[in-house]
């Protein structure tokens, strides 16, 4: 039997794993807040029509390429690759990154643990 192990990290404004100007920014929208975002897309809605008078919780993330657990496309580092083997070719970007890079087998004492990061 197969088992997947989640090595990714999570995101949240403390994780110091990005220089400062890189981190992450998680605004979190309550639901008191969110009662009042809810009046703005339903013009006339009332906060007591909603139960408990609460309205949605919203998470608003300011994100870089480079927060968290993330995959390089060979793109990010130089517009062309493989210029010592077959000649100069554009740079694969992340969407062309096949799925098959992403998992490998591990070398442990476990069988059939594939890591997926």
């Amino acid at each position: 039997m197969r088992r997947f192990i989640d090595l990714s990290i999570y995101l949240e404004n403390d994780v110091v794993s990005d220089p400062p100007p890189m981190r992450p920014n998680i605004d979190y929208i309550r639901h008191d807040t969110g009662a009042e975002q809810m009046a703005e897309f339903f013009p006339g809605l009332d906060k007591s029509e909603l139960p408990d008078g609460e309205g949605w919780a919203v998470e608003m993330v300011q994100l870089c390429t480079h927060n968290g657990t993330h995959l390089d496309a060979p793109y990010h580092y130089h517009s062309t690759m493989n210029d010592k083997l077959d000649g100069a070719e554009r740079a694969i970007t992340i969407d062309e990154v096949p799925l098959e890079w992403c998992f490998y087998f591990s070398l442990s004492t476990t069988k059939n643990t594939a890591l997926c990061c």
